[in-house]
């Protein structure tokens, strides 16, 4: 029997006794369904086990980009975006990906001429080159100075402060053919 927080059943009295005496006609599917929303409060929001290679790949640009997908993506397991600034939406989004902590994840507008994503990691650029590098094996190079490195398929790390840097792939947006 499924028992809530305090030691109580958590189906209803008749429902519970119905279920030890295998009663038929007891959609036992929805039951399941009952406890396990009982049993898992506050998992509405939680980072999914796909975050880190549907993000993940997008960044080290070996995926498509299409913001509208991740502005859905990220405000159905995050939240809504807590702010619109430098033509992207921003989403806080306190986990670790690629190896390396983050604390911002962001995606363009639909009304900028590239597709970008990214995120803000709270390691300097040195530590998340390392950490990133260990982790999927992508080496970054300087790309004409030392606080702009980029990956061969196109992802560029930057510093951003002292001890962050910004991750992040971006792409021309195709809107239409000629």
């Amino acid at each position: 029997m499924a028992r809530g927080a305090w030691g109580r059943s958590v189906l209803s009295g008749s429902l519970a006794e119905r279920l030890k005496a295998g009663a038929r006609g007891v959609n036992k599917l929805a039951i399941l369904l009952l406890v396990g929303a009982v049993a898992m409060p506050g998992q509405a929001g939680a980072m999914p086990t796909t975050f880190g290679p549907v993000v993940g790949n997008a960044l080290l640009c070996v995926d498509d980009i299409d913001p509208a997908y991740f502005r859905r993506y990220l405000t159905d397991f995050l939240q809504p975006p807590y702010k619109t600034e430098g033509a992207a939406y921003w989403f806080k989004a306190d986990t670790t990906l690629l190896g390396v902590k983050i604390s911002d994840v962001f995606v363009s507008t639909e009304k900028t001429r590239y597709a970008f994503i990214g995120a803000v990691m709270k390691d300097s650029l040195a530590a998340a080159r390392d950490k990133i590098q260990q982790f999927t094996g992508v080496r970054f190079q300087p790309e004409g100075d030392d606080a702009t490195l980029r990956s061969p398929a196109g992802t560029y790390l930057i510093s951003y402060g002292k001890d962050r840097s910004k991750i992040f792939c971006v792409k021309r947006r195709v809107d239409r053919f000629y």
